[in-house]
């Protein structure tokens, strides 16, 4: 049972790693690119918004606006595009800098956020 607890936590701890590795884009070439087959089927910012974005926005960590809740993105886009891709770039509180997303062009970033409004606020 010992050794099974053991198994389990190291296991854990792989899995966590593997987590972190995903979330901050790991991996040969370190762009949010996808491979010609995924890239034909993704909606713009899709992509890198699954790779970087999603771990605060899906659950709100941090204070990151949650995807599909309009009340915490319409004063933001209120300020518009420009504003929110200044802030991505630059960093919030509780954001770092480009979302932790180094080697994203900034249209890169622009469509994440594009693909995240969309999906928070009605049309």
């Amino acid at each position: 049972m010992k050794d099974l607890c053991l198994l389990i936590r190291k296991g854990g701890l792989l899995l966590v790693a593997a987590c972190a590795v995903v979330a901050c884009g790991g991996g040969e070439g370190g762009g949010p690119s996808a491979t010609t087959a995924d890239a034909a089927v993704e909606v713009p910012g899709e992509l890198t918004y699954r790779r970087f974005c999603f771990s605060c926005h899906a659950s709100g960590a941090a204070g990151a606006p949650r995807v599909g809740q309009a009340s915490a993105w319409e004063s933001r886009v209120a300020q518009g595009m420009d504003v929110m891709l200044r802030h991505t770039i630059d960093g919030m509180p509780g954001m770092p800098p480009r979302g932790m997303c180094r080697q994203c062009s900034d249209d890169e970033l622009r469509d994440a956020i594009g693909h995240m409004v969309e999906r928070s606020l009605p049309n």
